[in-house]
């Protein structure tokens, strides 16, 4: 853990408070490994990153990858299934890809789709956010 919870991310003339965010994404009650988690800011800031271990874990970092956590405030959660897209499709944001030649994604794409997604989070100043993200198989949500 970073002993500074709250750090300053200046861009654009802003400055905008970042905390550290964590949390795990589980399917049926189990861990998921390879999702990349994304927070997009409902409103002002930069989006945050990260991918799930093999115990379903991720950490947060903004995009430019200078800060641990996460812009206070709301957020859009978007998940992506690298299992099934590929590395070489994670940190494209909100594009459809064509993964006909691929496998079949473990989760549901409107986790991936910035107006669809049901995922949402708080982030707030002074602890470790920490989240968990039940998720819906690809099949049951209907892809």
């Amino acid at each position: 853990m970073v002993a500074s919870l709250l750090v300053v991310l200046s861009g654009c003339g802003n400055s905008l408070s970042v905390a550290d965010a964590e949390g795990t994404v589980e399917l049926d009650g189990q861990p998921l490994d390879r999702i990349q988690v994304e927070f997009w800011p409902v409103g002002e800031g930069v989006r945050s990153v990260g991918t799930t271990d093999s115990e379903g874990r991720f950490m947060l970092m903004t995009d430019d990858g200078k800060q641990q956590g996460a812009v206070l405030g709301a957020h859009k959660v978007i998940l992506h299934d690298a299992a099934a897209v590929g590395d070489k499709f994670l940190r494209r944001a909100g594009e459809d890809v064509d993964i006909s030649e691929g496998k079949k994604p473990r989760i549901s794409g409107a986790y991936a789709n910035t107006e669809k997604t049901s995922l949402t989070a708080e982030v707030v100043s002074g602890k470790t956010n920490e989240f968990t993200f039940k998720v819906e198989p690809f099949a049951k949500a209907g892809g």
